[in-house]
């Protein structure tokens, strides 16, 4: 085997290794260092190893580039074709190196390189096959019968077609929806508050919820609570998901460091100022009219601070068939929009417009802090109830936790109310994993919770205090 193809096949191998790595990256959790480096942070150090990959195909392509530096026709077009694979590489591994936030370019570009890969594995095995054919017929040797037709690449079509069975498997949508187990986060290593002092364990926990793939139903035949539903067909695409779920976790941290901050005596809080728009949902009312991130301000001229005040107007007078004048804010602008209210789908009498909707809060944060970013913390607002303590814990003298190792989740809301949040089930098995000794959950949520994992030592609360006082009455 020639040397280029050896590097191809060895980015390829990778390439599938790293995927299957990437959907049971749950596994090794509660996996942390002594120095209290946990998993989910050592995950960021072990991406750079995934620059292997496109670094392996541009030394192939240069190598194949440097084997065949003569040659017109067809070895001109494949030099061509090298060299387009070795500059994709490069710049794909330049982005994993330097800018791995930069996630869907990277796969994008690194993608793009992947079926040159291929054409050049096909085409250059299939001219080595035909030279060689032509080599053994000049020596007065012929090929036996039954052999393949020298324009036939063996090896890179066995490759070729393992690959597409592969790539079926992980990456093949299959209309369901997947949430498995995910890992804990300790947010105080998370945040750091300017002027705070170290704190102690504080641990949110994720779960993985994302479109499901034909092998995932072999995961969930192996491993514990793999759970599937179907995708709602209004389902926004993958990448305006990501971009509402990063843009729920700078909310989540805003409302989090504001609420623990006047817990701690310091600064006003949150004061609602409008109901933002967060996502429109497909063929609704609203499509073509509002946009999310709107700041919607009054309904018919009736002001709205709060989405209280926004279902309080419509319930009371709005029926379905209405048009609504809606004041809102778009880019520092004020606009009027006309939007029909349309019947809920589970209340006929319910008018709505099709719109997902949070308050818009004005924040007063006195104090800094410094967030650190994690490969697999993507976001999400449920991580919002552990950061506000985890803040509080460095803003109070001698802390919070007193001894114990906290782990919890929930939603944060501007009076200090824990909120439901998705996926409990998993992520109580995820915390019964580790070594906490309690796990907060919001009151509603507590049998779900108990389910995933009865042993834990799961505490409901309505309110952060809640969480507050019970660490308060088990000092360790």
């Amino acid at each position: 085997m020639r040397k280029p193809a050896v590097y191809y096949l060895f980015g390829l191998t990778a390439a599938f290794a790293c995927l299957i790595a990437s959907e049971l990256i749950w596994l090794p959790a509660p996996l942390k260092t002594g120095s209290g480096m946990q998993w989910i942070e050592m995950i960021d150090w072990l991406f750079y190893f995934v620059a292997c990959i496109p670094l392996s195909w541009a030394v192939g392509a240069l190598l194949a580039i440097w084997e065949q530096r003569s040659g017109k026709g067809i070895v001109f077009a494949m030099q061509l074709l090298r060299a387009a694979i070795a500059i994709l590489s490069a710049i794909g591994t330049f982005y994993i190196v330097f800018l791995p936030e930069e996630l869907f370019r990277l796969l994008l570009v690194t993608g793009a390189a992947v079926p040159l890969v291929y054409v050049d594995l096909l085409i250059s095995e299939g001219i080595e096959r035909r030279r060689s054919a032509n080599r053994m017929s000049g020596n007065g040797r012929q090929l036996s019968r039954g052999r393949l037709p020298v324009w036939l690449p063996k090896r890179g079509g066995t490759v070729l077609v393992v690959s597409l069975m592969l790539l079926f498997a992980l990456l093949c949508p299959t209309g369901y929806q997947v949430t498995y187990p995910g890992m804990t986060l300790n947010m105080n290593r998370y945040a750091h508050v300017d002027g705070g002092q170290h704190g102690g364990t504080v641990n949110g926990v994720l779960v993985f919820d994302r479109p499901a793939v034909p092998a995932d139903w072999l995961y969930a035949s192996i491993l514990p609570l793999y759970s599937f539903q179907k995708t709602p067909e209004n389902e926004p695409p993958l990448t305006e998901t990501y971009a509402q779920v990063v843009m729920m976790k700078t909310d989540a941290n805003s409302v989090a460091a504001a609420v623990a901050m006047k817990m701690a005596g310091i600064g006003e809080g949150l004061t609602p100022d409008g109901v933002r728009v967060v996502a429109i949902v497909k063929d609704s009312p609203a499509e073509g009219r509002l946009m999310a991130g709107d700041i919607i301000d009054k309904l018919n001229g009736q002001a709205v601070r709060t989405i209280s005040d926004m279902t309080g107007y419509m319930e009371e007078s709005v029926k379905p068939g209405d048009i609504v004048e809606v004041t809102l804010r778009r880019a520092g602008e004020v606009k009027r929009e006309e939007v029909a209210a349309k019947a809920s789908a589970d209340q006929a009498e319910r008018p709505v417009f099709g719109i997902s909707v949070q308050t818009e809060l004005l924040v007063d944060i006195p104090r800094s802090i410094d967030y650190k970013r994690f490969m697999a913390h993507i976001g999400g607002p449920s991580h919002g109830a552990m950061l506000t303590l985890a803040i509080l814990d460095q803003l109070t003298p001698g802390g919070i936790t007193f001894g114990n190792q906290v782990a919890g989740t929930g939603t944060i809301e501007a009076d200090g109310s824990v909120g439901l949040i998705g996926g409990i089930k998993q992520k109580a098995y995820a915390v019964s994993r580790t070594d906490a000794d309690v796990f907060f959950v919001p009151k509603e949520q507590e049998a779900e919770a108990r389910s995933g994992a009865a042993e834990l030592n799961i505490v409901p609360v309505e309110k952060l205090d809640d969480a507050v006082d019970w660490l308060k009455q088990h000092k360790k």
